[in-house]
């Protein structure tokens, strides 16, 4: 359907080689094709109209883009829809083939501006189309494409670094495992709940407490219709100043949630800002405020800037940014606005405080503004949790990535605990459960896996990361930095070794298996095997064969 809408409309083609070509309409013209490095890049005239690209099916298997949440693996054209902005997704994608092979992957450079994607497949073509619907008011647009098919991991890394800008330092409470209120009590937090939980949470192995909805004035029956004045509550933080001093003292750093952009009609500042906030949501019970407003965007930055300065926090968790794109549709541009008012927010609290953003806020347009991006909202979904943070991780532009946080039924068995934790084991863990009444085996397997991750930490958040393919939700993931390699198995399925020069190597066996398959690739490699209990063990690790893990738990080879 897409293809026949585009061929009626006569675009003018340029072809870019291996069957790929791109097509504009209107007003818009190519003005030339480069290569820059492994991307082939097209240059094209600002003007009205959109951009059509064509790409051979091959042996499709899906299409990457970076909300592929609950989507089908490989659409129809008819399907596929994408809507961003700076606060949305982006333009982004990537087919790629059984063999985890891409040998089509795009870029627009169109980042800030409102847009939509369509893709699929075409029933009447049996080409794989995209097409990129372009406003009048956006300027030149540059599009990208790898030059030469290779894994889509490494696919997707190019197209980010061709759209990324600077990014921001990163802090020190980013890459540590995280305590969140949010799951474990949400709005019915206090000073004495955290601070009795911050010491369980240390003894865990956190570093950090992030203190979410709840302890804001009006911060109570859920939704937002009090936000706005961004005080603490008189009578669960009596003094919010006091209770972040003591949560120093205990080694933590601490990072508090803000909605910068609603305001409620409970909240004192909600008269004062009605002339700011046009629009009033139903959902969240409140207005939200117009970022196209250079008012609102000095309000916001001082806003953060004045919780960090009044009550020593170490960061900010920034939420409901996309929700300014109630405004989307008028002459001036919302992604522009937020844009600017992010810089402005990102100057104000300074460097070295933690800015942390969520998805869907994942442009590189807005990257270098925040140091983490978190895995969307997805409770007690291990599995989610997972595909959410690979995806963050194949595309984020310096982004430290954390997960979204762990909660799990304390009457199940410990293994509920360990599914969790490993499954946000290649981004930083937030915890978020009531840690006062958690049985003590869950404790010990919640401690036990995060001093792993905080052993393999350097590795986890330095490596290169890659993934068995996404229409299979990942089951297989991994990350090698030098020497070393960590992998884990979420399904019982085969490890694809490749050992050559690595002489560290974690096995993370997330299933209730007690031994991995494997086949590797290379040489026999012999190797001395520690297991969770202490054991070791020599053994030699041939073409083929399993290596013993118990089910939930990691262990250690050294090779050679």
């Amino acid at each position: 359907m897409l293809l026949e809408d585009h061929n009626m409309s006569a675009p003018a083609w340029q072809e870019l080689g291996r069957g790929l070509r791109v097509g504009t309409s209107g007003s818009l013209q190519i003005k030339g094709v480069e290569r820059r490095g492994a991307l082939l890049v097209a240059r094209i005239a600002a003007g009205a109209g959109y951009i059509v690209l064509e790409a051979p099916l091959g042996n499709a298997a899906g299409f990457w883009y970076p909300t592929s949440r609950l989507a089908p693996a490989l659409p129809a054209d008819w399907w596929g829809r994408e809507s961003f902005s700076a606060i949305k997704s982006a333009p982004v994608g990537a087919l790629y083939d059984v063999d985890k092979t891409s040998g089509f992957a795009f870029a627009f450079d169109c980042v800030v501006d409102e847009g939509e994607l369509e893709f699929g497949v075409s029933e009447e073509g049996r080409v794989f189309v995209v097409r990129l619907g372009v406003s009048s008011r956006v300027g030149p647009v540059a599009l990208a494409v790898v030059a030469d098919a290779q894994p889509y991991e490494r696919a997707i890394r190019q197209l980010t670094g061709f759209l990324a800008a600077a990014q921001r330092p990163v802090s020190r409470a980013a890459t540590w495992p995280v305590y969140s209120t949010w799951y474990a009590h949400s709005q019915r937090v206090t000073a004495e709940i955290i601070e009795a939980e911050a010491r369980m949470a240390v003894e865990l192995g956190c570093r950090s407490v992030f203190i979410d909805d709840g302890w804001q004035q009006h911060g109570t029956g859920r939704w937002y219709s009090g936000c706005g004045d961004w005080v603490p509550d008189p009578d669960k933080f009596p003094d919010l100043r006091a209770t972040v001093d003591r949560l120093h003292g205990r080694g933590l750093d601490v990072v508090l949630w803000v909605a910068p952009l609603l305001v409620g009609e409970r909240s004192e500042a909600g008269a004062a800002l009605l002339a700011y906030s046009p629009v009033y949501v139903d959902g969240l019970r409140a207005r939200v405020l117009d970022p196209r407003r250079p008012e609102v965007r000095a309000h916001v930055a001082e806003t953060c800037a004045r919780l960090v300065r009044d009550y020593g926090v170490d960061g900010l968790k920034i939420d409901f940014l996309n929700n300014a794109m109630v405004y989307s549709g008028g002459e001036e541009s919302v992604g522009r606005a937020m844009v600017e008012l992010l810089r402005e927010v990102a100057g104000a609290v300074g460097p070295g405080t933690l800015i942390e953003f969520r998805q869907p806020y994942v442009s590189p347009a807005v990257a270098e503004f925040a140091d983490v991006i978190r895995a969307g909202d997805c409770p007690a979904d291990a599995d989610q949790n997972r595909r959410s943070i690979v995806n963050l991780r194949l595309f984020a532009a310096g982004q430290v990535v954390h997960s979204d946080p762990l909660m799990w039924d304390a009457a199940a068995g410990p293994e509920a605990a360990a599914r969790q934790v490993l499954g946000a084991f290649f981004g930083v863990p937030q915890l978020s459960m009531p840690l006062a009444s958690l049985p003590g085996a869950h404790r010990r397997v919640v401690a036990e896996l995060l001093a792993e991750w905080t052993a393999l930490r350097e590795v986890i958040l330095g490596g290169t990361l890659f993934a068995a393919l996404p229409a299979e939700g990942y089951p297989v993931v991994g990350v090698r930095r030098a020497d070393e390699l960590c992998v884990a198995a979420y399904e019982p399925r085969q490890l694809d070794l490749d050992l050559a020069g690595v002489t560290r190597l974690a096995v993370v066996n997330a299933t209730a298996e007690t031994a991995l398959p494997y086949v590797l690739r290379g040489a026999a490699v012999r190797a001395s095997l520690r297991l969770p209990d202490g054991e070791t063990r020599d053994l030699t690790l041939g073409e083929r064969g399993f290596i013993p893990v118990p089910p939930w738990g990691i262990a250690h080879l050294t090779l050679g």
